[in-house]
């Protein structure tokens, strides 16, 4: 994916956490997907163990701890008793009955899937799908554009990073949370979907985006902004406009199944060519899958522990990095800001407490939860009962530092507002070029 500050606006990091803030990315993952997107990607288990039925539910006696049979007495008499019957909707009511529950945990990263949610792919994963290549989520109450994805129609279309959407084909997004927003959003390739945005700067627009199948590509030679806005093109250059040949440069926009692969593939002769530092971009970067995080960690660390997670149970289980990656020498800087969340935060953390990068930026989003997907199945329904996507650990540094609701914090703190973006250049990357070069 792709996609602080004070100043008249609020940073481009923050704009897109903020929103996002969420993100998100993809993946984090895991997230819900990849589709527009949920927000922050949760990092998910590649590796998780397959969903179970969840117990069934006690409906009387000491078994029913938070009383499961209260509640079913509610509706009994609300069908029997109650004035407007036909304002009773078992659905709805279940639906509402469960989203109290999770409600109650205040937790923004569980969260219940229906049936139709299932269906429509909010957990896929794959490489590619068809939307309009963005993430977004609903973290700051309203439903917000974490960042579109490089050359995606979003993009091209002029969705921004932090972009607020009002409506959605004329219908109001007020109340909607990020997955009623990804149903609505996502659909077949060629189709269209008129978006009413509020940007960043106050300004409200109406853009049609036509949907498109998104390949999601996530690693990058080029900078992910114009470095110089309207001079510098694709070109990686300092600030003086000068074009860099002696620093190496990739993008990582999110960790999907095919990162590793993409990585080896673009930067296997970075090494060999002599460059003095690589500067490793993670802005707005959302997160993706655990072992994809894990992989492209390892490519950077001959040893050490990239992360460690603790469960439900106190249980600690831990990564480590293994001898032979392609990167393992060369001095390196991560760019991050807060958009960079989940794996992009366990693989920047996992570099810094290793030794080998320094990072520069804002601090991260803060997602550290470890989150699996649990099948329903105890209501009955032939059709499905949907699914409860649930916090079951947090991950933590290779010091043993948490990330959920923290964040990374960079060792050299460089915010960047829209203003300074647009009347100084990526002062961020200029930062890091200056860092690599001893100045």
């Amino acid at each position: 994916m792709d996609l602080p500050r004070e100043s008249s606006r609020p940073g481009i990091g923050e704009q897109v956490a903020r929103a996002a803030v969420a993100v998100f990315l993809l993946l984090s993952m895991l997230t819900l997907s990849f589709g527009l997107g949920w927000a922050v990607h949760d990092l998910a288990s590649d590796d998780a163990p397959p969903s179970q039925p969840a117990p069934a539910t006690a409906s009387s006696g000491s078994g029913d701890s938070v009383g499961a049979a209260i509640i079913d007495e509610i509706v009994e008499l609300l069908e029997t008793r109650y004035v407007d019957k036909a304002a009773l909707d078992p659905e709805a009511l279940r639906e509402a009955a469960i989203d109290g529950i999770i409600r109650s945990l205040n937790d923004s990263h569980t969260e219940y899937l229906t049936p139709a949610e299932l269906q429509a792919g909010a957990l896929n994963l794959s490489s590619s799908y068809d939307g309009i290549g963005a993430t977004v989520s609903d973290r700051s109450g309203a439903i917000t554009i974490v960042a579109p994805f490089r050359d995606s129609p979003a993009e091209k279309a002029g969705i921004r990073p932090g972009d607020i959407i009002l409506e959605v084909d004329g219908v109001s997004t007020e109340g909607w949370t990020q997955t009623q927003a990804v149903q609505v959003i996502r659909g077949p390739s060629g189709t269209q979907v008129t978006l009413k945005v509020k940007h960043t700067d106050g300004t409200i627009e109406t853009i049609t985006v036509t949907r498109g199948n998104i390949p999601l590509e996530s690693v990058f030679l080029e900078p992910n902004l114009e470095v110089i806005p309207g001079e510098s093109g694709t070109r990686l250059v300092d600030r003086n406009g000068a074009e860099v040949t002696d620093i190496a440069y990739i993008a990582i926009t999110q960790f999907h199944d095919r990162t590793l692969e993409e990585l080896r593939e673009k930067a296997k002769d970075i090494e060999a060519q002599g460059y003095r530092g690589l500067i490793v971009d993670l802005r707005g970067n959302p997160g993706g899958l655990l072992q994809a995080t894990v992989d492209v960690a390892d490519e950077f660390l001959n040893q050490g522990v990239i992360l460690s997670e603790v469960d439900a149970d106190g249980q600690t289980q831990t990564w480590s990095a293994r001898r032979g990656g392609i990167l393992t020498d060369i001095p390196v800087v991560i760019l991050q800001d807060e958009g960079s969340a989940s794996g992009a935060e366990v693989f920047a953390a996992a570099l810094r407490d290793n030794g080998r990068a320094t990072i520069i930026g804002t601090r991260s989003f803060g997602k550290g939860t470890v989150n699996q997907l649990q099948e329903l199945k105890s209501c009955g329904d032939p059709k499905g009962c949907g699914a409860l996507y649930i916090s079951v650990g947090r991950w933590l540094t290779p010091k043993g530092d948490q990330i959920e609701g923290l964040g990374v914090k960079p060792d050299i703190e460089v915010p960047m507002s829209y203003d300074d973006y647009v009347d100084q250049g990526d002062i961020q990357l200029f930062r890091a070029i200056d860092f690599l070069r001893g100045n």
